[in-house]
């Protein structure tokens, strides 16, 4: 009895042990190959509404970066999930919600907008979401209360204040004593900014005329009556392009010389394009780098109509994401939501469509970003730096 109870027990030992060595090497494998065969990653961007032209920019470049990266013969496929905003938080959050509870979403490209960024961080990182915007410039974003989850792959407004205010001094005749009016919409992104910008140029002693307008003002005289002619500059962070375009024409018609500059918010050369106007912006314009001109002309076939500085940060996006999959699937694990965050974090992209290399600080902010300036002339963007 002992004898035949002992040969029963390792004969069941040595099945379980055959069973389960078989269970554990290529199921584990075969769960990593069948994940690895398609990922979806969501896109929070203002396709339809007031900002649409830059909703539908960033979604085609995503786009367009997929299509490419699906071509090549043994690369992961990528689908994007299209979500529309309307650059709105309360929609935005509507829509990250979708995305939480959407099992197959392993990351998200966006939001857009600030305000929506904030709104949507409780939500996606309760879902253990990353999520990266390619336009958000809150300072407060990467304060390291989202470390981990949320990253941008464009410089926040504490680079583009002092940039703008560097610039009045060596290019608009801005010195120490000099005045500049600093004005905001009442809109968070906007009255932020321009609390930054105010701040810089005090620091260097100049006469700042703080003032704030509604979103929805169109008449700016009595505002504009309060311009002197000691007035060098006019500083508008708006988030509307077409109420810059109306201060500038409304500034000129009451035959007022200082300087019209707005913020990467005003910048849309089809409702901003008063000539002689200047914009600080978060991304170089890739039309103008002869390294991008091959990627600009395919993608302009793919989208005609042409494109705007918005859009090609989410190229970029689209392609630090699937090299973050990529990097999971070979080293033999699942494109879970927690892995797909951890590598976009180490993503280091030395090459990319915005002329400059890509990775993340601790907080995920872009390292080494700057802002770029524009002038407007004959209704055009020109680069100037």
């Amino acid at each position: 009895m002992r004898r035949s109870g002992l040969i029963a027990a390792l004969a069941t030992l040595a099945a379980l042990a055959i069973v389960a060595s078989a269970v554990a090497r290529p199921a584990s494998k075969a769960a990593a190959s069948a994940s690895c065969s398609t990922v979806s990653i969501g896109m929070l961007a203002p396709i339809t509404g007031p900002a649409s032209s830059i909703g539908a920019d960033q979604l085609h470049w995503a786009q367009y970066y997929v299509t490419q990266w699906n071509k090549v013969k043994g690369h992961i496929k990528i689908k994007l999930v299209q979500g529309d905003t309307q650059l709105d938080p309360s929609k935005a959050s509507t829509v990250a919600q979708s995305f939480a509870s959407n099992k197959s979403i392993m990351g998200v490209i966006g939001p857009a907008g600030s305000d929506e960024v904030q709104a949507v961080a409780p939500i996606l990182r309760k879902g253990g979401l990353a999520f990266a915007s390619g336009s958000a410039t809150r300072v407060s974003l990467t304060n390291g209360s989202q470390k981990g989850f949320f990253f941008r792959n464009v410089p926040n407004d504490g680079v583009q204040g002092p940039t703008a205010t560097n610039y009045m001094f060596a290019k608009l005749g801005v010195k120490s004593g000099s005045s500049v009016m600093v004005v905001d919409d009442q809109e968070s992104y906007s009255t932020g900014l321009a609390d930054i910008v105010g701040q810089s140029l005090s620091g260097k002693g100049v006469k700042v005329d703080r003032e704030s307008i509604s979103q929805k003002a169109t008449d700016f005289s009595s505002l504009i009556a309060k311009v002197s002619s000691s007035t060098k500059v006019v500083y508008l962070p708006f988030q509307l392009a077409s109420q810059a375009q109306l201060f500038a024409q409304q500034l000129k018609a009451q035959g007022k010389t200082a300087v019209v500059f707005g913020s990467d918010g005003t910048f849309d050369s089809s409702k901003f394009n008063a000539n002689g106007s200047y914009i600080s912006f978060f991304a170089p314009d890739v039309t103008t780098l002869a390294a991008a001109k091959d990627t600009v002309t395919a993608f302009n076939k793919q989208f005609p109509g042409g494109t705007s500085p918005f859009g090609a940060p989410n190229y970029v996006l689209a392609q630090a994401y699937a090299e973050a999959i990529s990097s999971v699937c070979k080293d033999g694990n699942d494109p879970a939501r927690d892995n797909v965050r951890a590598a976009l974090a180490k993503v280091d992209l030395s090459d990319t469509l915005l002329g400059t290399p890509i990775s993340f600080t601790a907080n995920g902010d872009v390292a080494g970003a700057k802002f770029h300036i524009f002038k407007i002339e004959n209704g055009k963007y020109v680069t100037l730096q």
